[in-house]
């Protein structure tokens, strides 16, 4: 029988090891308590993850982790070499579809794939979810054995915890594959804006700077791939040019407080010298997630719905 993996990185390893200096190792700092920031030396390979995170409670243990074999490890794998294609200006990464959805995709993971993302997933906006996003609905009739409830509402009513968690895990591909803002993404303008100086790039466990607006004019996705250079992703020259125009010191700055605003549980960095930077601004801006986001726009659209209809 294969081993099974049982740490599932949600930020990833290759992606935290670009942070890592000639020992392997990135300093990882955390808050367990309001008064005092934790730094800890950690390799990629051991931090950023979960013990079982991705594991199907109700599965067989033969496919119990399928989730991570099957999809995130592939998913992160395509990724890397995604990433290598862009910072080396590969002409693959425009024209072959597989490549640039391949990135597109990592970029959709790390909005969906992080502890907390999936306690929302299952739990506070799970039923919500199922009633209003045919995503889900249609992949329930896909999955559904002939003896389960017709709907997908109906089955979350009678589910255990253990069963919701299982179907969580069933349903996530899905919404990381979810086509049409995949193919917003694909649409996007791609670029790396890399940085001079002494400026350096945090990444936290919210690493991607963005509002979900993703067709919208100014739109735009901003995801540190290092301590130097950040990938963006907009929709026109205009914003490009604003956005490679902004003093260094100043964009870096204004990003790092973003990340490390949004930081739940880990904050990542090349050393310590910007210590007192995270400890002043860890968890301080938290901001919504894609999950929270697209159940408001559901649940704005159903309003408007109803609302057309009411005599």
């Amino acid at each position: 029988m294969t081993e099974q993996p049982l740490y599932h990185h949600y930020l990833p390893s290759f992606y935290q090891a670009r942070w890592a200096g000639e020992n392997g190792k990135l300093r990882r700092f955390s808050k367990p308590h309001a008064d005092r920031l934790v730094a800890k030396w950690v390799s990629p390979q051991v931090s950023g993850g979960e013990e079982l995170l991705y594991t199907d409670p109700v599965a067989v243990p033969e496919s119990a982790q399928a989730l991570e074999t099957g999809f995130m490890s592939p998913l992160d794998s395509l990724a890397a070499e995604a990433l290598t294609a862009l910072e080396q200006g590969d002409p693959r990464i425009r024209r072959d579809p597989r490549m640039r959805s391949a990135w597109s995709r990592f970029l959709m993971s790390l909005m969906m794939r992080m502890p907390d993302h999936l306690d929302t997933l299952e739990t506070g906006l799970a039923e919500e979810w199922a009633r209003h996003m045919p995503e889900l609905e249609t992949a329930y009739a896909e999955k559904k054995n002939s003896d389960a409830p017709p709907t997908f509402a109906e089955f979350m009513d009678t589910r255990s915890p253990e069963e919701m968690r299982s179907w969580m895990i069933t349903v996530l591909p899905t919404l990381v594959d979810h086509a049409p803002i995949g193919g917003l993404l694909n649409n996007m303008r791609w670029f790396i804006r890399r940085i001079e100086g002494n400026a350096e790039f945090l990444t936290s466990d919210r690493p991607i700077i963005t509002w979900y607006e993703f067709a919208a004019r100014d739109s735009y996705v901003i995801l540190p791939i290092g301590p130097k250079a950040a990938f963006c992703a907009v929709n026109n020259l205009e914003t490009q040019r604003r956005i490679e125009s902004c003093a260094p010191e100043q964009w870096v700055t204004g990003l790092n407080k973003s990340i490390a605003g949004a930081a739940r549980k880990f904050v990542f960095a090349r050393d310590d010298s910007m210590k007192d930077f995270i400890a002043e601004h860890f968890g301080t801006k938290p901001r919504p997630t894609l999950f929270e986001y697209l159940l408001r726009f559901r649940r704005k659209k159903n309003e408007e719905a109803g609302s057309s209809t009411s005599p």
